[in-house]
C-alpha cells in the first residue's frame, strides 16, 4: 500500500523528471529506479472506442482483489492550447480515491508518434519500481501504435467487434506486436464472434515471438465475461517471461531501443550512426545516454 504522503512524493519525483530529466541528479535517480524493477508492465493498445479504459478499470479491480498494487500511466491526447494531457481516459476509471494500492499518472502524447509519449520510458522506469503491476494505456489515435512494444513486458491489443480494424491491423503491422488480443464488447454476439473468427483465421499475421503462443480472448467489461481467462493468460505470460531469463533479455533490448530512439530524436540518424557505435551499455541506460549526448555535442 502507498500512503497519501508517498503518492505525493512519487508525483513530485515524476514532475522533476518531466521538467529537468537531463540533470545529473535526475539521471542518477532514474538509474537507481531502473536497478529495482518490481512490476509486470502491461501495455493496453488499440483504436479509439475499442474499450481500453473499461478493460483497464476491470484489470485494476482484479489486481486489487489479489491485494496487489497497481500503477497506471494514461497517455492522453494533448491540448492544442496548453500542450497538456486532456485527461479523457483518466476520467473513465472508476477509482476509489482512498485506495492506497492504486496510482494513476496522466501524460500528454504531444507530437510523439507511436501511441506513447517521449517521457513514457523514464516515467515507466520510476513507476515500475513502485508497484506490483504497471499498466500503460496508449493514446488511441489509430493504427500506428507500435512503440508500446519497446516499453512494456506484455502487449494487450483491444479490438472492437465489427469495426473493420482486423484488415487495417494486418496492413499496418500492429498484429506483429501483441502478446494477447482481446476482442471487447463480446455481448455483441454475432459481430464479436465474427471478429474472433477473423482473428483466429489470420493467425499467420501474428509473429511468433520466441515461441510465445499469442492468445485471443472474447471479453465484455460490462458483463464481466472473459476476464478470468485474461487474468490467467497474464499470469501465464509472466511465468513464461521469467523462465530462461527472457524478461531480463527483453528489458535489455528495450533499453537499447530507448537509447537509439533518443539519439535519433536529439541528433537525427546521422547522430545515431556516429553515436551508436560508442554505446557501451551494461546496466545504467540513462547515464549511458547522457554520456553519448556529451560525446555527440563535442
Amino acid at each position: 500500500m502507498i500512503s497519501l504522503k508517498k503518492k505525493i512524493e512519487l508525483s513530485n519525483i515524476l514532475e522533476k523528471i518531466e521538467v529537468d530529466g537531463d540533470s545529473l541528479e535526475n539521471i542518477k535517480l532514474l538509474d537507481n529506479f531502473h536497478s529495482k524493477p518490481k512490476s509486470h508492465v502491461l501495455g493496453i493498445t488499440g483504436p479509439p472506442g475499442a474499450g481500453k479504459s473499461s478493460l483497464i478499470d476491470k484489470l485494476i479491480t482484479i489486481i486489487r482483489k489479489k491485494k496487489k498494487t497497481v500503477g497506471v500511466i494514461a497517455i492522453d491526447p494533448s491540448s492544442s492550447k496548453s500542450g497538456g494531457a486532456l485527461l479523457g481516459d483518466r476520467t473513465r476509471f472508476q477509482l476509489d480515491p482512498n485506495d492506497g494500492g492504486v496510482y494513476v499518472r496522466s501524460m500528454a502524447a504531444k507530437n510523439y508518434l507511436g501511441g506513447v509519449s517521449e517521457l513514457t520510458y523514464p516515467t515507466m522506469t520510476v513507476m515500475r519500481s513502485k508497484f506490483d503491476f504497471l499498466i500503460i494505456e496508449t493514446v488511441g489515435v489509430g493504427q500506428s501504435e507500435t512503440s508500446i512494444k519497446d516499453i512494456v513486458d506484455t502487449v494487450i491489443l483491444c479490438v472492437q467487434p465489427g469495426s473493420g480494424d482486423t484488415i487495417q491491423f494486418m496492413k499496418s503491422g500492429i498484429f506483429e506486436i501483441p502478446d494477447i488480443v482481446v476482442v471487447t464488447k463480446c455481448d455483441m454476439q454475432k459481430l464479436s464472434n465474427q471478429t474472433f473468427s477473423d482473428l483466429s483465421g489470420s493467425s499467420s499475421y501474428f509473429k511468433n515471438k520466441n515461441e510465445w503462443d499469442i492468445k485471443i480472448i472474447l471479453t465484455s467489461s460490462h458483463k464481466n465475461i472473459g476476464l478470468n481467462s485474461l487474468e490467467k493468460d497474464i499470469e501465464n505470460r509472466w511465468k513464461w517471461l521469467i523462465k530462461d531469463n527472457r524478461l531480463n533479455k527483453n528489458r535489455y533490448s528495450q533499453d537499447i531501443e530507448w537509447m537509439k530512439n533518443s539519439i535519433i530524436r536529439e541528433f537525427g540518424f546521422a547522430g545515431l550512426k556516429k553515436g551508436f557505435e560508442k554505446i557501451n551499455y551494461k546496466k545504467n541506460p540513462f547515464s549511458e545516454f547522457a554520456r553519448i549526448c556529451k560525446f555527440l555535442k563535442n
